[in-house]
């Protein structure tokens, strides 16, 4: 089996949504002494040479020192911002996640780089449940991407469905938790 290595992954961190549910924005919220990105960063930098932070605010992450990437096309959700990041990216094999998953393991991103060989997305799914915030995406995937966008079609598995997916079952993993993709939508949920 081909092994990939650190320098052949991009981590991307998407960090561009409204957090309309939540207040502010959560991206920038402190949660146990750490700003929510912060545990993004720290997930994907053990597996990712560079990291890219898919903001419309660029001068607000300016602290993190990562390269920051605006929508080509604004307002469409996280769609804009994995293909935005996905033509910046330098590399073949990127790896998507959310800024609000605090509880992620490095272990999950391990795994879908693993299975990532013959196909442009993977995602991980458990009961009944496929997780777009932690994913695999192949940097050929921006031109299919750019094409739903103009077609605003900006659900992801609208715009992914004619790719090569990968939706493996992590619920008998050893990384795998009920808490693993737990999100931080409402300032109630840091309870």
């Amino acid at each position: 089996m081909t092994i990939i290595t650190k320098s052949q992954v991009t981590g991307i961190i998407l960090a561009g949504g409204k957090s309309s549910r939540f207040g502010s924005d959560k991206a920038l919220f402190e949660f146990n002494g750490k700003k929510l990105v912060e545990y993004s960063i720290e997930k994907l930098t053990p597996l990712c040479e560079n990291l890219c932070l898919s903001t419309n605010q660029p001068e607000k992450y300016a602290f993190t020192g990562l390269q920051t990437v605006t929508d080509i096309y604004p307002d469409c959700g996280p769609l804009g911002g994995i293909h935005a990041c996905l033509l910046q990216s330098g590399t073949e094999h990127n790896l998507v996640i959310g800024c609000d998953l605090p509880w992620l393991e490095i272990s999950l991103f391990q795994f879908l780089l693993q299975k990532s060989f013959g196909y442009h997305v993977v995602m991980p799914s458990h009961h009944g449940f496929r997780e777009t915030m932690a994913s695999y995406f192949h940097k050929s995937c921006a031109d299919t991407l750019e094409q739903a966008l103009m077609e605003k079609r900006y659900k992801i598995f609208d715009a992914i469905a004619s790719l090569k997916t990968f939706y493996p079952d992590i619920a008998n993993e050893s990384f795998y938790s009920d808490k693993l993709f737990s999100n931080i939508n409402y300032r109630g949920d840091i309870k």
